[in-house]
């Protein structure tokens, strides 16, 4: 599955807004980033979405807050799912929810997964749904409970993971890994393994060691101390139990299908991320992204953010600035304003007030003044100012070269 592109009319703050999804057909990763001041409508973009697929069924994720501006509204979300094009739109009310239209093919349900158990089968894709909350129960199981494919969409739309389901997945493998038949323990040593990996990606000198089968506990090594799940930071934890979550999505659909184990990580499928720098540290807001793709390449992720490190972070992604008007916010596409550029220059951009200097007065003014003749297509003041940006720091300003360059070979 992925998302192509998605129409709003009286959705939330906006009138009439289009965004286009980045695909590998149309981008070099498939990260599409909005950001924007609070209140402009970034999460209400991700609830259109999740409203529309999801047509009001509470066990996978219902939406409960009203979305729509007036009953003249529409969400119209054009999505391929298992290569074929499906166009879907919702334009009526349905008591709090809307009622969903399927234009060119009426009798196609969106994801019979979604909708049944039963027919998960032959579904080649998950979806997913990151927020900042978290669960304040124990992570205690007392039992080795097994993960059951056919739910792997269950609460998938819901934004909150459970404690003791983080423990479920890795005493799981654990205990899979060790099976005596060859083909079982193959897979159990591969998927533990990447579990392994998303601890390491998500911990400062730190590792999953064991987990302790008296007590069904997962141990973690930090710089030599030995601790349990529950003693991590919050920022550790979200990392560490939302990727978990993709994993055991991903390996569902890879029992259900009879997939090669090769490809188990590769499974395609779309991720919503909400508010994603929230519990994350500048450091990690940086490589946040990436190490998601790192592991699970395929995923398309749709993340909202605050954070200029998280919108300068991943090289090919689509920026969108949603941006309040005096009664209505409009959604603007301005990837080659921040996608891929030096943080310094995005503090300084509209989307981030403009007035956070991160050096000089000098250099602050002459990135200003660069970035309104860009804006103005005065080449020549452009040119100008990048030149003496590169006289007063050669070394840091040698990125313009670079574009120019890359803006020379795509003309």
């Amino acid at each position: 599955m992925k998302l192509l592109d998605l129409h709003l009319k009286n959705i939330g703050p906006f009138l009439d807004d289009r965004i286009e999804f980045a695909t590998f057909e149309n981008s070099r990763k498939q990260v599409t980033i909005l950001t924007g001041e609070n209140g402009t409508g970034k999460t209400i973009v991700l609830d259109a979405i999740r409203k529309v697929i999801l047509a009001d069924n509470d066990l996978y994720g219902n939406i409960k807050r009203q979305i729509n501006r007036n009953p003249d509204f529409k969400i119209d979300l054009t999505l391929e799912v298992n290569n074929e094009i499906l166009d879907l739109e919702s334009s009526q009310l349905v008591d709090n929810g809307v009622q969903v239209l399927f234009k060119g093919n009426p009798y196609r349900i969106i994801s019979h997964a979604f909708l049944d158990d039963k027919d998960s089968d032959n579904q080649l894709w998950i979806m997913n749904y990151w927020t900042s909350q978290n669960d304040d129960k124990p992570f205690h199981i007392s039992s080795l409970d097994f993960i059951k494919p056919e739910e792997y969409l269950v609460g998938a739309l819901k934004g909150f993971q459970k404690n003791a389901e983080t423990t479920k997945i890795i005493t799981f493998f654990d205990y899979y890994k060790s099976s005596d038949q060859p083909d079982q323990k193959k897979e159990g040593e591969f998927i533990y393994e990447t579990i392994r990996r998303i601890f390491r990606l998500s911990l400062n000198h730190g590792e999953l060691k064991y987990v302790d089968r008296t007590s069904l506990l997962p141990i973690i090594d930090i710089n030599g101390n030995e601790i349990s799940l529950e003693k991590l930071s919050s920022g550790n934890l979200y990392l560490i139990q939302r990727m978990l979550g993709l994993l055991s999505q991903m390996y569902s659909v890879y029992k259900l299908n009879n997939l090669p184990l090769e490809d188990l990580l590769k499974t395609p499928g779309v991720l919503l991320i909400d508010e994603a720098e929230n519990h994350l540290h500048p450091k990690w807001q940086k490589t946040f992204l990436n190490s998601i793709l790192d592991i699970f390449p395929n995923l398309q992720i749709i993340a909202t953010t605050h954070s200029p490190f998280i919108v300068g972070s991943v090289d090919g992604a689509k920026v969108y600035v949603c941006k309040s008007e005096k009664e209505y916010s409009v959604i603007s596409d301005e990837t080659d304003e921040y996608s891929s550029k030096p943080i310094d220059e995005i503090l300084i951009s509209d989307a981030f007030d403009g007035t956070l200097p991160f050096a000089n007065e000098k250099i602050s003014s002459l990135l200003s003044r660069r970035k309104k003749a860009i804006k103005e297509k005065n080449k020549e003041l452009e040119n100008e100012i990048e030149d003496e940006l590169k006289k007063i720091n050669p070394q840091y300003f040698s990125y313009l070269e670079l574009d120019n360059l890359l803006k020379s070979i795509v003309k």
